[in-house]
């Protein structure tokens, strides 16, 4: 039942891998191959502020051993962004057409209509692992969000890591939907627990050395304390199983090609031609 959408699919989803300027790897997430040239992710990809390269690697069919990949710097992949950072779509979509890819296949994005309790599949990496991995689920209900945009809700396992997989119809093998990790209950905890714990490291830091108790500064041990902290409270998060995931409706993957394409053709009528 799932065989033929691993078999159709998995050549098409990557893993982004994000590098520190030390080569410390500092998040991966998932990726897929749209529109002959164009990788669809999660919007996490905006956020990244520490990173100073990427590297883009597609498998094999045994889901861990390389099949190709590109390695890049933040910079250049800023530049290839072709969708403007908005909060509220949960994507983000990146011209890939280097040589490297060409021969990767692209996934088809759905027209179907998505009904509730039709099976569905999640191709994607968990947590920093590097082999690529299909899950069960079904789509357990469709909402929309207090942003106004339409999600659908589904019964499967997700992992951090798993942010920008596809949600793939078992029907058709198409994508129905894009994997974001932001509107999950526990992510929403996470950032307001870092937020409180880096409001405390900046209170603790003003009154760092001001007193000593016995040639000991309680500060410098409450700081530590925090980061000690802050430090369980990530690994938690990052190794955390949400058995409900959330993924934004493909339509607006699909809104934004037509309106990128759209623009391309009345730029190329605009260009002036020239006679040999």
């Amino acid at each position: 039942m799932y065989k033929p959408v691993w078999n159709k699919c998995q050549c098409s989803v990557c893993q982004l891998n994000f590098y520190s300027s030390s080569g410390i790897k500092l998040l991966s997430m998932t990726g897929f191959k749209v529109n002959d040239q164009y990788l669809i992710t999660d919007n996490n990809l905006f956020k990244i502020t520490k990173a100073v390269k990427v590297t883009i690697v597609f498998v094999n069919s045994d889901g861990h051993t390389e099949n190709t990949s590109v390695e890049i710097s933040m910079d250049e992949l800023k530049r290839r962004i072709i969708n403007e950072i908005d909060k509220e779509k949960t994507f983000a979509a990146v011209n890939i057409d280097f040589e490297e890819f060409k021969s990767i296949p692209s996934l088809k994005l759905s027209k179907e209509n998505i009904e509730i309790g039709q099976n569905i599949a999640v191709l994607g990496y968990q947590l920093d692992h590097n082999n690529l991995s299909i899950k069960t689920g079904i789509v357990s209900s469709t909402l929309v969000h207090e942003n106004g945009l339409n999600y659908l809700q589904v019964e499967s396992n997700v992992n951090q890591g798993n942010s920008g997989s596809p949600l793939i119809s078992l029907e058709t093998g198409e994508v129905i939907g894009v994997i974001g990790q932001n509107l999950a209950t526990i992510t929403q905890s996470h950032r307001k627990m870092k937020q409180i714990i880096n409001n405390n490291l900046a209170i603790l830091k003003k009154s760092q050395g001001k007193f000593n108790v016995e040639e000991i500064d309680p500060i410098q041990v409450l700081i530590a304390n925090q980061n000690q902290i802050k430090y369980i409270t990530n690994e938690m998060y990052k190794n955390a199983t949400i058995s409900i995931g959330c993924a934004l409706n493909i339509s607006y993957v699909r809104d934004l090609f037509e309106e990128f394409i759209d623009a391309e053709v009345s730029q190329s009528f605009l260009k002036p031609k020239i006679d040999v």
